[in-house]
């Protein structure tokens, strides 16, 4: 991950700072990447600054970030296709995920945006996963699809066909 700056309580810059994290998460224990920085540390109740002491702080940013982390992590645990499976699947196939996208029914961006960001939902999650993980499920897909052409279905179609042998 490229570090971003974040302003500390003196307005001076410092990195952006990651840290792999495990939390206990609806009864499951789960390993994800986290961001934060390092401040000050401050009494909650009186509001006194320690300048001794540096701890981790969030920005809004950073926790819907980590929140987004979590639940991706979440998703993947009860059987989502992570988003290296999926880079891994259109590697492999040369398949841009926009076409892949769209051969599975959704939206032109939704495997980019899974890809990038994470899962975002448990069936879709499911959904794909079980698209890479079965060819056969994958080709009826590319057959069926009326938002490409028969020349790119034929090229698609021929590759699974080569790959998964």
């Amino acid at each position: 991950m490229k570090a971003k700056k974040v302003l500390t309580r003196k307005n001076k810059p410092t990195n952006e700072l990651y840290e792999t994290v495990k939390k206990n998460f609806k009864g499951l224990e789960l390993s994800y990447v986290e961001a934060y920085y390092l401040d000050y540390e401050v009494d909650e109740n009186t509001g006194i600054v320690n300048k001794e002491k540096l701890v981790k702080h969030y920005t809004k940013n950073q926790v819907s970030r980590n929140m987004k982390a979590l639940k991706s992590v979440y998703l993947i645990e009860k059987g989502a296709a992570a988003p290296e499976e999926i880079i891994n699947f259109r590697t492999k196939y040369r398949i841009a995920a926009s076409t892949l996208s769209v051969i599975l029914g959704f939206s032109k961006n939704t495997i980019s945006n899974i890809e990038n960001e994470g899962v975002t939902s448990l069936a879709s999650g499911r959904l794909i996963k079980m698209c890479l993980n079965n060819l056969d499920i994958m080709s009826y897909y590319v057959r069926i699809c009326d938002s490409i052409d028969k020349q790119k279905k034929e090229e698609i179609s021929l590759k699974l066909m080569q790959q998964g042998i």
